[in-house]
């Protein structure tokens, strides 16, 4: 009888732990990733946000503390921001656009080398403990926005201060707008980018990411010194409004909120992909995160990230996938 019992425990003990091997086994392969592992270099991802209203396409742009879900860095010129997003796990790349350049007079600021010199001191001791891990030049500044001396000098005053922390290998990253600005390189800067620059990237969500692969490939790789490297930039938007425009061209159709919100992420996963692959692309700064009201932008984009749950799901699972490590 007591042999019996001990067999009975035996075998019951054997069956618990099977079917908790089980368990396991299928639960890994739920939450597995249908996403292909990326390479190593592929870890960085910021949202462009709006902090304050936006009026003429133009706002204070920074970041916030709720995209610490999957976002690993900011751009910012709020250094209380900096120290707060440094405690969720948001590292900044700071931005220097209005410290070197006249918005209404698109040109360098009168004053440039006096307030640049204060903020290198004030900025020292945020790299020197990991905060600030670069700086965000500014966006679509070329061509016309400013003058391309002008630029170069900001550029040089940057990479001049990167040099005194070397160790640190401190970043510079400059986002463009469409193609314009491939005619203004080609003929001002000899096929080049600025060697300068650590980091580009263009914004043109006309474009899906088979056509984004294609024009990096003929185009922007060719102009990247060996250092350089790529940010890719989709769109993470939607719309509320009632319209009825092409998939293809703004990925919201019909008059359903959830159609923008699948279709986004069908488009996201094809950038992601495809990122994944190529050792140039380092990181998503997807435009946007924040929600606006529908006349502040470009119809049919006025709602961000924050407020699309199958979007906002995707970039956390792409966060955990590349802080994984990839291959």
């Amino acid at each position: 009888m007591h042999q019996t019992f001990i067999l009975l425990w035996l075998m019951v003990a054997f069956l618990l732990s099977s079917t908790s091997n089980l368990h396991q086994v299928f639960a890994a392969s739920v939450s597995s990733s249908s996403l292909p592992k990326p390479h190593q270099g592929l870890k960085a991802l910021l949202f462009y946000t709006c902090v304050t209203h936006e009026v003429l396409n133009q706002c204070n742009e920074s970041f916030t503390m709720d995209q610490s879900e999957s976002a690993n860095l900011g751009f910012t010129s709020n250094l209380t921001t900096v120290d707060e997003g440094f405690k969720v796990g948001i590292k900044s790349l700071y931005a220097v656009h209005d410290i070197f350049f006249d918005n209404e007079k698109h040109t360098l600021r009168t004053n440039w080398k006096a307030v640049w010199s204060s903020t290198q001191q004030i900025l020292k001791s945020y790299i020197d403990d990991g905060k600030i891990i670069g700086f965000f030049i500014g966006d679509e500044l070329f061509p016309g926005k400013i003058p391309l001396q002008d630029f170069l000098t900001a550029l040089k005053a940057v990479d001049a201060f990167k040099q005194e922390f070397a160790d640190k290998k401190l970043i510079t990253w400059e986002n463009e707008g469409g193609t314009n600005w491939v005619e203004f390189v080609n003929k001002e800067l000899d096929g080049k980018l600025p060697a300068e620059l650590d980091i580009f990237s263009i914004d043109d969500y006309s474009m899906n990411a088979s056509q984004h692969k294609h024009f990096h490939e003929t185009v922007i790789y060719p102009m990247l010194h060996p250092h350089q490297k790529i940010y890719l930039v989709p769109g993470s938007y939607a719309t509320r409004a009632p319209v009825n425009i092409s998939k293809s061209e703004w990925c919201c159709y019909g008059s359903k909120f959830s159609d923008c919100d699948s279709c986004m992420v069908e488009r996201i996963e094809r950038f992601y992909n495809w990122a994944a692959k190529d050792a140039r692309v380092i990181g998503f700064a997807p435009w946007h995160w924040d929600s606006r009201d529908i006349d502040e932008v470009t119809p049919y984009k006025e709602v961000g990230t924050v407020d699309m749950p199958a979007t906002r799901k995707l970039w956390i699972e792409i966060s955990k996938l590349m802080q994984e490590g990839g291959k």
